[in-house]
């Protein structure tokens, strides 16, 4: 009897719930277009996070529980996936000048796409004026010396984001997810086969090739699988989300007008901006572009994880766009560490013109200029941190010399808002990757204007 008494019926229900979506998918899967499967776990997971809506999301425990399951998998995947990938691309490029060009290239498209993010921000935020925010920071002074020291703890300085990017352990960094470590332990091994291979021949290094072949293969035959369970993780993870969203009955209308300017900027730069860029400097339709990186977007929208995506990014840019094999695996990880901007642009800015606004400060140009030149040198910096976006936004206070605490007051809409903003992340990183392509003539145009086709 305590056992019927203890048990969530309702959690197990919304479970049952979904379990039946999910068999729906599954039969919708085979016989729709893979991006209208999406869509569609989006709207179900949505109305099931509206139903089942409660505090501290009780009811849908459960259903949180398999999208986190997808989000552990997609993200242990992303070290391999990344290491393998740019040791097989760079070794077919056997040549040391095209892999300084492109790293150039990558890094330059990376860095104006954060510069735009910033400039959007700014406009929005002074659009905006983000109304009166006095109401959200009124208790400022309450928050504890002990919070703010937790959250000052994740500051650092410039000098220690750019010393973490190089690698120190190489087991120790493939662990952590050290993106831009494993970029440069990749680049090392590849550049060095390719110095062996062009002075003693290839014969003597076959077999190494071999071996990279093939664990591709494998890596690869894995994450087709991860990616086939994409609608269901959409589905099990907009429901949490959902639920969160819909449980807090105390949302002050300052803060969603705050998210609301997150959306705007983060949908103009990911689409308008990109969308010029792709048009004008890749010469790809952009519609059709988005549309074939779609499920990496969702992926990024519901998982609020660049890095978790980045093998689904991957895999959408060389089977649908028809990017080549090294620019793909060389630029498009290299923008979870570099750029950002969604989290290390768009969200920072916006932050500090709210509390500015609500403070009453009065800003001058150069005040603003600093904030743009300042967020822009941190999203060089931007890998191998956890929670990115909040260290950013810490980051810009301190050295703006504004408060902390005011960072911590408005956390309760970090997640909400994160999920346009690693959207952004990821729409630039491909875009990036695009032009790349194009100008390195790797950019297969009869892959991209193929229509999509869902495979059984």
């Amino acid at each position: 009897m305590e056992f019927l008494v203890s048990t969530n019926w309702i959690a197990l229900f919304a479970l049952a719930i979904v379990a039946l979506l999910f068999v729906l998918i599954h039969y919708l899967s085979d016989r729709i277009n893979w991006t209208l499967v999406i869509l569609l776990a989006l709207v179900l997971g949505a109305v099931v996070g509206i139903v089942f809506a409660s505090e501290n999301n009780t009811y849908l425990v459960w259903v949180e529980l398999i999208g986190d399951i997808y989000v552990n998998i997609i993200t242990a995947l992303a070290a391999p996936v990344i290491l393998i990938s740019i040791i097989s691309g760079f070794v077919s490029l056997k040549n040391q000048k095209a892999v300084k060009t492109i790293g150039v290239r990558s890094v330059f498209w990376l860095l104006l796409s954060a510069a735009a993010a910033i400039v959007l921000s700014l406009l929005g935020g002074l659009i905006f004026k983000l109304w009166d925010a006095s109401a959200v920071f009124k208790d400022i002074a309450a928050v504890s010396d002990s919070t703010v020291s937790a959250y000052g703890d994740l500051k650092k300085s410039f000098g220690e984001v750019l010393l973490g990017l190089f690698p120190s352990n190489i087991v120790g960094d493939i662990a952590s997810n050290n993106i831009v470590g494993i970029i440069i332990i990749a680049a090392a091994i590849a550049l060095a086969y390719i110095s062996v291979a062009s002075r003693e021949g290839e014969e003597s290094v076959v077999s190494f090739k071999k071996l990279i072949d093939a664990l591709q293969k494998i890596v690869y035959r894995i994450l087709e699988f991860v990616i086939d369970l994409t609608p269901y993780a959409v589905l099990a993870l907009i429901a949490s989300s959902a639920g969160s969203i819909f449980s807090d009955g105390e949302t002050i209308v300052q803060l969603l007008i705050l998210v609301a300017a997150i959306y705007v900027i983060s949908f103009l730069h990911a689409y308008v901006f990109n969308g010029l860029l792709l048009k004008f400097v890749a010469k790809l339709n952009p519609i059709r572009f988005f549309k074939k990186i779609f499920q990496a977007q969702a992926t990024a929208f519901t998982t609020q994880s660049s890095i978790g995506t980045l093998p689904v990014t991957i895999d959408s840019l060389k089977r649908k766009v028809g990017v080549g094999e090294e620019i793909a695996n060389f630029t498009a990880p290299l923008g979870t560490t570099i750029g950002m901007p969604g989290c290390t642009c768009v969200w920072p800015v916006l932050l500090v013109m709210f509390f500015v606004n609500a403070s009453g400060l009065n800003w001058s140009f150069g005040d603003y200029l600093l904030l743009a030149v300042i967020t822009l040198i941190l999203s060089l910096g931007s890998a191998g941190v956890p929670g990115i976006a909040v260290v950013s936004s810490i980051a810009v206070f301190s050295a703006l010399n504004l408060p902390i605490a005011a960072v911590v007051l408005l956390m309760p809409i970090n997640t909400v808002s994160d999920m346009a903003r690693t959207m952004n992340n990821v729409t630039a990183a491909a875009v990036s990757t695009a032009i790349v392509a194009r100008q390195e003539g790797q950019l297969d145009d009869e892959v991209f204007n193929k229509e999509e086709v869902r495979e059984a």
